[in-house]
């Protein structure tokens, strides 16, 4: 399954022509700017090639920075520099090879490794092998940790560092070790230095493997956090003026201040419209996209049983955490995004129980449904604007039908193979871990919910400024001249602000792919 996994990680490349990645590329000028310009900030000439447009940056004493922790670029430093070599010296032409070097480092690498620690996890417990690698096939293929494996995002890496804490810290709570201490803190460390709110889940967590246990326990903790901590403050100090002066209070995009001056850091009170909304909306709803969900959430009471009160407590409670922090979000959807990306750092904490489930025809369905709405999502264009309905229907699926897909290595060999192999690769993967005895159920659920995708937009029309959005995408990220004009309500042309948008990010990198 894990193989599986990486090699579709190997052979896609989704660094799309002209597609100015906020999130990715922010990182890549920083790496880019230490390594090469030995500067912490952002040099002006490699700034210079995002063009004006770009927006994941902090401004301080006209000095750039990205507006966020620092803890996936470091992450994404060895990707960085081991492609260097080959690729050479930051440009355009070199950027998408970088890129995808810094994203094996910073996510899929990390995907990889939480796999092994959830398929452990499972195993420690008693489930039964079949069980759990169906569990692990809804972990990599049939949740939105598939996108965030081949994407330079944190949130692989901050759900392989909150997993990997809770599995040392609490399912052998009575075998503790100082070895297993240090390595939880190092863990809990580097979910704070890689996303700052994930800091109310990380002291949950510290909290409650220290309530009751030896002072010399929290020690080995702390100790273990303490070089992450040491970044992390560093940082701080030195792009900001202030161990506790964070980027996002220096947002230089107008927009995104606005948002920073709700609650504290952009962080206000939980809202339950929002907790609803990262569930249930049907664009961006985590159980929209994974209803698999369901059927752990159904198994959940006899994990608990088997975990006791503390590692069960806090199994629950991560996601609960992480539930209500981001619901406190004003842009709780994310943006351009797979699924509620924030909360995919809850995942292997609510996919878990499904190793424990009775995988009968409904679950079974249920995986099916999933898999099929996260691959159809994240294999053509996994930065789906807000607003489209059951995305992989309303949104994918007419990119597909035009024979569009990610980039991916084998368009340098025939289109084709490129269209077919990144799906049949998932498919392999589904009957590795289902069997050819419950395909039929698999399937049945793959295909009602692609069903489900297809069938709401011809019921209820997607609003015309939808339809331009995913023609503009066609046309400028995909290289298909007119798309946006063919997008128009009949009788309408392009409005002359979006021709002039189109232009310039024509100009920008990365370069042109042979789709």
């Amino acid at each position: 399954m894990t193989g599986l996994f990486a090699l579709l990680a190997f052979l896609v490349v989704p660094v799309f022509p002209h597609f100015v990645s906020p999130n990715e590329l922010s990182r890549w000028a920083a790496s880019a700017s230490l390594v090469d310009r030995r500067s912490l900030a952002i040099a002006p000439d490699i700034a210079a090639l995002l063009g004006p447009r770009f927006e994941d940056v902090a401004e301080r004493n006209g000095r750039l920075y990205p507006n966020k922790a620092p803890g996936t670029t470091l992450a994404a430093l060895p990707g960085y520099t081991a492609a260097r070599p080959f690729a050479g010296p930051p440009e355009p032409s070199s950027m998408r090879i970088v890129v995808t070097a810094m994203r094996w480092s910073a996510a899929t690498l990390p995907v990889l490794l939480l796999a092994l620690l959830f398929a452990r996890a499972a195993r420690v417990l008693g489930a039964e092998p079949g069980a759990r690698t169906l569990a692990l096939l809804v972990l990599l293929f049939g949740s939105p940790l598939l996108a965030y494996g081949l994407l330079l995002f944190a949130h692989a890496l901050v759900a392989l560092a909150l997993f990997g804490a809770w599995a040392l810290l609490f399912p052998s709570d009575q075998k503790e070790s100082p070895r297993r201490d240090v390595a939880s803190g190092a863990f809990l460390g580097l979910a704070v230095l890689s996303d700052y709110p994930a800091l109310v889940p990380v002291a949950l967590l510290a909290l409650t493997a220290a309530w009751r246990r030896p002072v010399a326990r929290t020690v080995r903790i702390c100790l273990g956090a303490l070089p992450a901590a040491a970044l992390f403050f560093g940082f701080n100090i030195v792009a900001f003026g202030g161990p506790f002066e964070l980027p996002v209070s220096y947002e230089r995009f107008e927009a995104f201040r606005s948002l920073r001056e709700h609650g504290a850091w952009g962080v206000g009170w939980p809202s339950a419209a929002n907790v609803l909304r990262l569930l249930f909306d049907p664009s961006k709803g985590l159980v929209v996209l994974s209803p698999v969900l369901l059927a752990a959430a159904a198994s959940t009471p006899l994990m608990l049983r088997r975990l006791g009160p503390r590692a069960g407590g806090m199994l629950v409670a991560v996601p609960v955490t992480l539930l209500l922090v981001y619901s406190g979000f004003p842009d709780w959807h994310g943006g351009f995004t797979v699924g509620a990306r924030y909360l995919v750092p809850a995942l292997p904490f609510l996919l878990l129980p499904l190793a424990f489930v009775r995988w009968g025809p409904l679950a079974t369905a249920l995986a099916g449904a999933s898999t099929a709405a996260v691959a159809l999502t994240t294999l053509v264009f996994p930065f789906v604007p807000p607003g489209f309905p059951l995305p992989w229907g309303s949104f994918s699926a007419p990119l597909l039908a035009e024979g569009l897909v990610a980039p991916n290595l084998l368009h340098l060999v025939a289109r084709p193979l490129a269209i077919v192999v990144p799906f049949a690769l998932v498919l392999v993967a589904a009957y590795a871990a289902v069997g050819a005895r419950r395909m039929g159920p698999f399937l049945l659920g793959a295909l009602v919910w692609t069903g489900a995708g297809l069938a709401l937009p011809r019921l209820f029309p997607l609003a015309p400024p939808l339809v331009v959005q995913r023609g503009y995408v066609e046309e400028v990220y995909f290289g298909r001249d007119g798309a946006t004009a063919r997008a128009m309500p009949p009788g309408v042309p392009v409005p002359a602000r979006l021709r002039e948008r189109q232009a310039l990010e024509k100009t920008l990198p990365p370069p042109p792919w042979p789709f």
